[in-house]
């Protein structure tokens, strides 16, 4: 065989990299985007191609002009130079690999004329004026290397930097410009769609990678062998340490691993592949692997999504492989004529200058081209797929998607999707055409069967319905207006200019506000007790401060009856708990008040204790008693108690409640795991008894929870992207609110006062998220939401149902309608910013908080904290607690010494507050 015909068959297997780049980048992205990346490999073949011929080809080995750049061999004519001609085909075949690194790297995202700008970038400019540098001279072996740094004595047998890390670092140029596909790093990572086809591209290259090793020499002498059997270990070598390094590190033999350590080692031989025995060349493969799965790791870490590894494996390997060179290349095989130390710096200095040449122009230009032209496809284009967004380009899955959404749309089970035979998407739809046959027989039987059922059915909820829009009328008619006066008033709260007096005015206003929302919230509670909707809200509180403030609260009342109320509390019993505090409290509140009502002489005492109950997995159960000496409940009256409207005997003789109180409490103790039993006796009194189950956790719990309620968002983390909010409320009142509360952050806002408005603005603006209310005139929320979501493009836009209904069903209807989420009015500011960052992504910044915004306040008083003072100032504080002498306590706390904050805080408190009893009652315990 001839120099000349080895040369053209390497020229040809190296073609085989193009195939091998288009199988492996196609597998390892989604199927929606597939069609793209191969066309991007066959347009960037082309465009590599004609641009190095046009002038590629005379920057790269033309005349030298002082070792830096090419002047003549432009628009290279080949005429009957065979010996010109072969070597043009195979540098050719070299600038088209290098090019088409790019394509798999910025996969998925790029738009397709911004990667033939890429490609142009680098096959005319970078790629070539690069290769000058090293390989100028190549094609003339008597004259020896004239580039500046292939002249220095800089060694890259096959083009490890000049191919492979060029290619990786105009990669990693275009990912820090363009920046993650969308949601990638939400998810541990996003999966090919065919990794058979990418196994089959590693194959390929494998298989080109003998004649880009092998052809570089040409030659075919006797060097040959050694080139090829090093590439083949070399590859083999990666693809074990692949497999071993990553397997080890994250568990599985994930098919990444085999075949980017296989190419990892292909390309780090690529350098030194003439100069290494076949145990090094084993060695080079495998050290490159790890050295790939480790930068693979840093990239993710950084958020760098690089779709393919390309960085990672053409741009650590390849600078790996140059290393390689001075580290295991024999000197007399080099011929530089340097030492190994001295043959390791020119080394050093080309991957160097490769980085800062290929990286810095790149960046520069791609970045000033980013400014005026976007190099990347927008989200909704993103979410369709760039098969489709790009090419028009559909696929037999796409065509499944667009007839199940019409299915869908129309809710038509009669509709059959198209069934493509040989596929397996044809056998898919048959099945799934299959299944929509039994589905609409079944229906169909299923209505026939039971059409006096639903007739029936339909009688007993048209009774109901008429209740269920009475009380939805009625709840949304309270809290649209609490939404106003309870969001206006956390806008004011976070405002820096409020006076102190105005923010405590408006801290009274959203406190007052909240209280309300309460009641109308609780006067609801008996339609979802009768429908039986009721459910648990548990969160960490602090047991003892409870109790404190239902006595506080009542003791005014039974003062006012000269009635003695006790709370009495064992020692055993846990102070911060997890509950339902708004539940507990209201069936204490309820019984004891009964108690105060019914009670004429005597009092209320109120025993609270561990139960005898057997404690479950994390639950702790806690036993009440509340026992009055009242008239006590007649035995034929003790089975009616509970029953809704219905008073004993002494109820209806004091003409005082509704008889709904006992039944409410009732349940809110079954909810809570336990029930209310109740011993009385006429004429000497009542013990209603309960137990609760809680979970036991610690006070650290209990402030994290409040400080965390009360962070305020003040900005957002990143601005680079503007996310378009639209808010939809037919109330302009509500609109301001959204508005006045997102505006601070930087979102671009627009409102509309009705669906149709919506649908309108969102066709043309495309916004990211939209707040909808559901209740609006000339169309309604759920219209709007059906219409927006039935379509493709609606499936990238977020809708959040924002309504002032509290019914559960009316939930399910927002939810099937296709809102992505739910949330009541009046709502907090912290749900808004929570349920933005949940469908955006977004994160904030947060106002900062002071280390004692805790709730030393809420704390309560112990005899330990008095006891850091002497016997003498005790009793003076004892007796001025008993004469109600305010002033002197004041005095007393002046004279505890600073160190004691707390305290001095706490006895504050209790004297502000009026609760100069709690002083006494600690100390005469």
């Amino acid at each position: 065989m001839t120099d000349l015909q080895w040369v053209l068959i390497c020229a040809g297997l190296v073609f085989l990299m193009q195939p091998g780049f288009m199988c492996l980048e196609s597998g390892l992205t989604r199927s929606k985007n597939n069609i793209n990346v191969a066309v991007k490999n066959l347009a960037d073949f082309g465009i590599s191609v004609i641009l190095f011929w046009m002038f590629g080809y005379g920057l790269m080995f033309g005349l030298s002009k002082s070792g830096l750049i090419g002047t003549t061999g432009f628009f290279i004519d080949v005429d009957n130079d065979s010996r010109l001609g072969a070597f043009f085909l195979f540098q050719a075949m070299f600038c088209s690999t290098s090019t088409t690194i790019v394509s798999g790297a910025v996969a998925e995202r790029l738009k397709f004329s911004s990667y033939i700008i890429a490609s142009a970038l680098i096959s005319g400019i970078i790629y070539p004026i690069f290769g000058h540098w090293a390989w100028n001279g190549m094609d003339n072996h008597e004259n020896g290397f004239i580039g500046w740094l292939g002249s220095l004595g800089f060694v890259d047998f096959a083009g490890c930097t000049v191919v492979h890390s060029v290619g990786a670092w105009v990669s990693l140029a275009l990912l820090l410009i363009i920046g993650p596909r969308h949601g990638r790093f939400s998810v541990d990572k996003i999966n090919g769609s065919n990794l058979p086809l990418s196994v089959l591209g590693v194959m390929l290259l494998w298989i080109a990678w003998f004649g880009f090793n092998g052809g570089s020499i040409f030659v075919f002498n006797d060097q040959v062998p050694r080139i090829l059997v090093n590439t083949l270990m070399a590859g083999v070598g990666g693809m074990i340490s692949g497999c071993f390094f990553g397997w080890r590190k994250y568990k599985l033999p994930e098919v990444e691993f085999l075949m980017n350590g296989t190419i990892t080692g292909l390309v780090s031989i690529t350098a030194s592949c003439h100069v290494v025995s076949t145990p090094e060349a084993v060695i080079i493969g495998a050290i490159g692997a790890y050295l790939m799965l480790f930068a693979k790791a840093q990239l993710e870490k950084r958020k760098i999504d690089d779709a393919v590894d390309a960085v990672a494996v053409h741009g650590v390997g390849g600078t790996w492989g140059i290393l390689a060179v001075a580290i295991f290349g024999k000197p007399e095989l080099l011929g530089t004529g340097l030492t190994s130390f001295e043959q390791l710096l020119v080394q050093l200095l080309g991957i160097l200058v490769c980085f800062v040449w290929t990286f810095g122009i790149a960046w520069l230009l791609l970045n000033f081209t980013n400014h005026f032209f976007p190099l990347r496809v927008s989200i909704e284009d993103e979410n369709i797929g760039l098969n489709v967004s790009e090419h028009r380009a559909r696929t037999e899955v796409y065509d499944l998607l667009i007839a199940m959404d019409e299915q869908v749309k129309t809710q038509n089970l009669s509709l059959r999707v198209p069934v493509e035979p040989f596929t397996e998407v044809g056998h898919i739809a048959t099945r799934y055409n299959q299944v929509i046959e039994s589905l609409e027989k079944s229906t169909s039987q299923l209505q026939a069967g039971n059409l006096e059922l639903a007739i029936a059915k339909e009688k007993a909820e048209i009774a109901n319905q008429a209740k269920s829009v009475f009380l939805a009328n009625m709840s949304h008619e309270l809290r649209t207006p609490m939404n106003a006066i309870l969001g206006f008033s956390q806008i004011m709260m976070r405002s820096q200019s409020l006076p102190p007096d105005h923010l405590e005015n408006t801290t009274i206003i959203n406190r007052s506000g909240n209280y309300l929302l309460n009641l109308i919230n609780n006067i609801l509670d008996l339609s979802k007790i009768e429908a039986g909707k009721m459910s648990l809200n548990e969160k960490n509180v602090d047991f003892y401060v409870l109790l404190e403030e239902i006595e506080d609260l009542l003791q005014l009342k039974a003062d006012e009856k000269n009635l003695q109320l006790t709370f009495e509390r064992e020692e055993n019993v846990p102070q911060y708990i997890s509950t339902d505090e708004t539940k507990l409290r209201q069936v204490l509140i309820n019984l004891i008040n009964n108690g105060i009502k019914f009670t004429e002489e005597g009092g209320v005492n109120v025993f609270v204790s561990l139960s005898p109950r057997m404690s479950e997995a994390e639950k702790t159960y806690i036993h009440f008693a509340v026992e009055d000496t009242g008239p006590g409940i007649a035995e034929e009256d003790l089975s009616k108690v509970f029953e809704a409207f219905t008073q004993t005997e002494v109820g209806r003789n004091s003409q005082e409640g509704t008889g709904l109180g006992l039944p409410i409490s009732r349940k809110f103790v079954q909810l809570m795991g336990g029930d209310i039993t109740i011993k009385s006796e006429v004429g000497k009194g009542s013990i209603f008894s309960f137990d609760i189950a809680g979970k036991v956790v610690e006070a650290r719990d209990i402030e994290i929870e409040q400080r965390t309620n009360k962070r305020h968002v003040i900005a957002l983390k990143s601005q680079k992207q503007r996310y378009r909010i639209l808010v939809v409320d037919d109330r302009p009142i509500n609109r301001l609110l959204v508005i006045k509360l997102l505006q601070p952050l930087g979102f671009e806002l627009k409102e509309a006062a009705n669906g149709k408005e919506a649908i309108e603005i969102w066709e043309e603006w495309n916004p990211h998220l939209i707040w909808m209310d559901m209740r609006m005139p000339v169309m309604d929320g759920y219209e709007a939401t059906q219409y927006i979501k039935g379509t493709i493009k609606g499936n990238a836009t977020a809708i959040i149902a924002l309504t002032a209904s509290v019914l559960e069903e009316e939930k399910a209807v927002i939810l099937s309608a296709g809102c992505d989420d739910f949330i009541r009015k009046p709502f907090r500011e912290s749900v808004i910013f929570e349920a933005m960052a949940k469908h955006l992504g977004v994160e904030y910044i947060y106002e900062e908080e002071s280390q004692g915004d805790t709730v030393t306040h809420n704390q309560p008083l112990t005899v330990e904290e008095l006891k850091i003072m002497p016997s003498s100032w005790i009793e003076e504080l004892y007796q001025a607690s008993v004469d109600l002498d305010d002033d002197l306590i004041l005095e007393l706390i002046a004279q505890i010494p600073q160190q004691y904050n707390i305290l001095i805080d706490k006895l504050t408190n209790l004297v502000d507050n009026f609760q100069l009893k709690k002083i006494r009652k600690l100390m005469e315990n």
